[in-house]
């Protein structure tokens, strides 16, 4: 086992502006409100006092999700923590994909228990609890209810529409089936598989059965899971949803500061509606549009008025869900939270709110990136060790570690650049007198030239595709290394699933992600396992 840290500048695959986010210079400095830094934390904590949450209440709706969730006692003695004004959430968050779906998914989760655990240690007089909220109000299934495990695909079909936390399990057993299929029989795949079934047996909505397995997972850690479609919860961010509807402040907040990011030279991220709301019924969540003084809930014939819209509201809060736009002001309503941490995507959505934030009196985090992490199987290291591929350059695309291994391997130098360099030297001189004779003549010359400096050009690529041919197998394993640690040319944290390595390193591959994923370390981890 070994761990290698690289310097997020030198990963090709990372956006330009997720690799400025942890850059020393930050262009986002002026949209954030703390560097994301662990020093930031000693303002954020003083900060975040002037900015009380329900704490009964939150207490209370998670002490509601765990009544039927066993073997959490760490997680239940963090949820009575949060009673104090002393205690204080991390937060990180993502839909409820389909049996953890990538592998960031299990990242994240590991960036905020750590990151809880390190704050303890620097600030002992107060509490932290790490929380994962299952974001199962979006209603785009085809985004939650697929997983990738040895370049396999596993799906769960069913036609329901609406929420999809919200969903019955209908059909997941096939999913499920199809997941012990993919798994070995060895130990370790049987306890992932009892996790499994031990969560689907037990719940009645998906949203339930992702919190139940994600539990099950990291219940030694004292995670904290949280669905946050509650009526109770709801009714607490009533108010930011009021003025939503009545005032419609968060669209121009975010465009000006989108307008600022444009200008950094970076891509805006999400799009602000007018009113960031919808409407949730059974098998639907519909947005809510103001025309003409009507409150329309699209694709559906239900208009409200203004008091009727209200009424409503404080009737019904379980109704109205916040889109992406205000869902961060919700989060950061229901609990006392000190730091978000998320991807290069969603902190590039967070950037776009702290306007928004302040119109709504709402506490704006502190920003972290959470940590990224590629785990090497044993067999891949072997295969790498053979190649003398080191962890840096398995970074670099294909053709090019294509090329240095055929360069390697050939008894002759490949390059005929020396050669080039005299063909063209000759021509150079040729045309030279030639022009002298007669003008005209030096480009007709140097034309001649051209074309017998691409006949040897060709010639050295003839030469490279003969010994390439002849270091077949070694190409291929190169090819097999790059496509296994970077499917479709992505991060391996973005498409495979977890499941796919425990299955083959069980609690070792918890405790090695446990004790190497650190979202204030500013470098891609590489775990060699």
């Amino acid at each position: 086992m070994a761990i290698y840290r690289t310097n997020y500048a030198d990963i090709p695959q990372l956006s330009d502006r997720d690799k400025a986010y942890q850059s020393d210079q930050n262009p986002f400095e002026s949209l954030i409100s703390y560097k994301p830094e662990l020093a930031s934390f000693i303002q954020a904590i003083e900060d975040r006092k002037k900015y009380p949450v329900d704490r009964t209440l939150i207490v209370n709706v998670l002490n509601e999700q765990y009544k039927d969730i066993a073997n959490c006692d760490l997680s239940k003695q963090n949820i009575e923590l949060l009673r104090s004004e002393n205690t204080f959430t991390v937060i990180t968050a993502h839909q409820p994909v389909l049996f953890t779906g990538p592998l960031y998914y299990i990242i994240k989760i590991y960036s905020a228990i750590n990151m809880a655990e390190k704050l303890k240690e620097t600030h002992p007089a107060y509490d932290f609890v790490p929380v994962f909220i299952s974001g199962g109000e979006d209603h785009d299934f085809d985004e939650v209810n697929s997983c990738n495990l040895y370049g396999k695909t596993i799906e769960w079909n069913q036609d329901k529409t609406g929420s999809v936390g919200r969903m019955n399990l209908d059909g997941i057993q096939e999913a499920i089936t199809a997941l012990e299929d993919i798994l070995s029989d060895k130990e370790n795949a049987q306890r992932a598989k009892k996790w499994i079934n031990e969560a689907y047996s037990n719940s009645a909505s998906y949203a339930e059965f992702t919190n139940s397995l994600v539990n099950r997972i990291f219940s030694k850690y004292g995670l904290v899971t949280l669905n946050p479609d509650h009526k109770d919860l709801k009714a607490s961010f009533a108010s930011v949803m009021k003025k939503e509807l009545l005032e419609q402040s968060s669209a121009p907040l975010v465009q000006q500061t989108q307008s600022t990011i444009e200008a950094l030279g970076y891509k805006t991220q999400a799009f602000a509606r007018d009113i960031n709301l919808f409407y949730l019924q059974q098998g639907s969540r519909e947005r809510i549009e103001l025309d003409n003084g009507e409150y329309k809930i699209l694709n559906t014939a239900l208009t409200f008025t203004e008091e009727e819209i209200l009424l409503e509201l404080d009737n019904h809060p379980e109704r109205f869900s916040p889109n992406v736009i205000m869902r961060p002001m919700y989060q950061e309503t229901i609990l006392p939270n000190l730091a978000y941490i998320g991807g290069g995507g969603e902190l590039a959505y967070w950037i776009e709110r702290k306007s928004q934030f302040s119109e709504f009196s709402i506490f704006f985090p502190i920003l972290i990136r959470r940590a990224s992490a590629m785990l090497i199987t044993s067999g891949n290291a072997k295969n790498m060790d053979k190649l003398n591929i080191s962890v840096d350059r398995i970074f670099h695309d294909e053709d090019r570690l294509i090329a240095d291994l055929v360069n390697a391997e050939s008894e002759v130098n490949l390059s005929l650049a020396e050669q080039l360099q005299s063909v063209d030297n000759v021509f150079q001189s040729i045309a030279a007198r030639a022009k002298i004779i007669d003008p005209t003549l030096e480009g007709k010359v140097l034309a001649e030239g051209n074309k017998q400096l691409k006949i040897i050009e060709h010639l050295e690529l003839r030469l490279r595709r003969t010994v390439k041919a002849q270091q077949e197998t070694e190409v291929n394993k190169i090819r097999k290394i790059k496509s296994s640690l970077f499917p479709n040319n992505g991060l391996q944290e973005r498409h495979d699933n977890f499941f796919q390595y425990y299955d083959m390193y069980g609690d070792q591959l918890l405790d090695l992600m446990k004790e190497n994923i650190d979202a204030f370390d500013k470098n891609f981890i590489t775990i060699e396992l």
